[in-house]
């Protein structure tokens, strides 16, 4: 008789069923928020590597590759990046012909590539995932 009783009783079971389920629910929301954080700051990283880009190739002699990166510093500063952290070889802010080979102000018609190179650390997966690299590049014909 007290058997029968046991197996009606389903008290309690959406509370198992909850607590089962929670961890996965919020694995899930955090992953969902931290992939965002990381696209924002990539979308963002492409609009610095443009505007750097485009300063970059202006055939200005009083423009410098020194006052060009302390642009796209402030800007990724006023994004909320963190620019101490961008020490080399993990971040940096670089200017580059076709070939990859570092210039600055080469031939009119020449492409320069403005490339966004920031360490990114997972907030929540922090200690589970190692930090990633995310890139950016920009490229422009110099006027």
């Amino acid at each position: 008789m007290k058997i029968r009783w046991l197996r009606r009783d389903a008290k309690g079971q959406a509370l198992v069923e909850f607590a089962l389920i929670l961890p996965v629910l919020l694995l899930m929301v955090l992953g969902i928020v931290e992939f965002g954080r990381a696209w924002n700051l990539a979308q963002m990283m492409s609009d610095v590597a443009r505007e750097g880009a485009r300063r970059a190739v202006i055939a200005d002699v009083t423009i410098t590759e020194q006052s060009v990166q302390d642009f796209m510093a402030v800007k990724l500063e006023t994004a909320g990046v963190p620019v101490s952290a961008m020490s080399p070889p993990a971040g940096s802010i670089t200017f580059s012909d076709t070939n990859g080979v570092a210039t600055w102000h080469p031939a009119t018609g020449t492409p320069v590539t403005a490339t966004i190179r920031i360490p990114y650390s997972w907030m929540f997966f922090g200690r589970a995932f190692p930090t990633i690299t995310l890139t950016s590049s920009f490229t422009m014909r110099m006027e």
